[in-house]
């Protein structure tokens, strides 16, 4: 990879990322400790304590930058905002389903410059720089070719819903498959960080994101971007990534436009 103005807010971003996944995987051992917060979603030990660590190690190294928690913030008035999300799936790590990550992006003035997202499970490091490309443990990644017509698309919905905003398994399949072509759709709701990984490795061929929360889509906004793909709020048009967000379409380009035609609407 290119070295970049950014390489020791990546190496600092990687490094603590893997090392939260140890601390992850420790805890789950260990103690979780499972509570419920006020909308009703679970947070654990390892959500607090990884999500109040990085506001440590960002304070005693890069001190004039914010920080954008899910459970903890330490915001400042410049330009560069850390968003992160402890444990994208809080659900899964609780049931013992490998899908759950954590992300990490640095924004500047509302656009990620950095990103990392590392799985604890299977110890995968996705990473990407503006400009520098993007890349899972060192592999460069591309998102796929795929257009829907010629051959079937895979497209996910995440979130507390399967697919937002009415947009549903079937109005999927009409987006997205050529009416000759015999395919049946699927709803995946995975992760947003784990669905917007596997965009950008070319895996599956676009996500949709119906919630407002950055910290779920700030890294994985860059790493799609910088394999090839496009990104956009559900109403295409480009949006910041260090305060709420109107939801996030996340494609390999070839399907964006009538995904977001047929997302808008709803």
């Amino acid at each position: 990879m290119t070295a970049t103005s950014t390489t020791a807010e990546l190496d600092f971003a990687r490094g603590f990322a893997v090392a939260a996944g140890e601390r992850i995987r420790a805890i789950r051992a260990t103690d979780l400790q499972v509570t419920t917060k006020a909308d009703r979603s679970l947070v654990t030990a390892a959500d607090r304590e990884v999500n109040l660590s990085f506001i440590d190690h960002v304070r005693g190294r890069f001190s004039g930058d914010g920080v954008l928690g899910e459970e903890a913030s330490h915001l400042r008035p410049g330009p560069r905002t850390w968003v992160i999300d402890p444990v994208d799936g809080t659900q899964q790590l609780v049931l013992g389903i490998p899908v759950f990550m954590i992300s990490i992006a640095l924004v500047s003035d509302g656009v990620p410059q950095v990103a990392v997202v590392h799985n604890p499970s299977t110890g995968e490091t996705y990473w990407a720089t503006a400009g520098g490309g993007a890349y899972r443990d060192g592999q460069r990644l591309l998102v796929s070719a795929r257009d829907g017509r010629s051959e079937p698309a895979i497209v996910s919905g995440g979130g507390r819903r399967p697919t937002p905003g009415g947009l549903d398994s079937d109005g999927l399949q009409h987006v997205t498959i050529d009416p000759d072509l015999q395919a049946s759709s699927a709803r995946f709701p995975w992760p947003s960080a784990f669905s917007g990984c596997k965009v950008a490795e070319g895996t599956w061929d676009a996500d949709l994101y119906g919630q407002t929360s950055a910290h779920d889509v700030a890294a994985v906004c860059l790493l799609v971007r910088e394999a090839g793909g496009t990104v956009t709020d559900r109403w295409g048009r480009d949006q910041r990534y260090d305060r709420p967000v109107h939801g996030c379409v996340l494609s390999n380009g070839r399907l964006h436009d009538a995904l977001v035609r047929h997302w808008r609407p709803a």
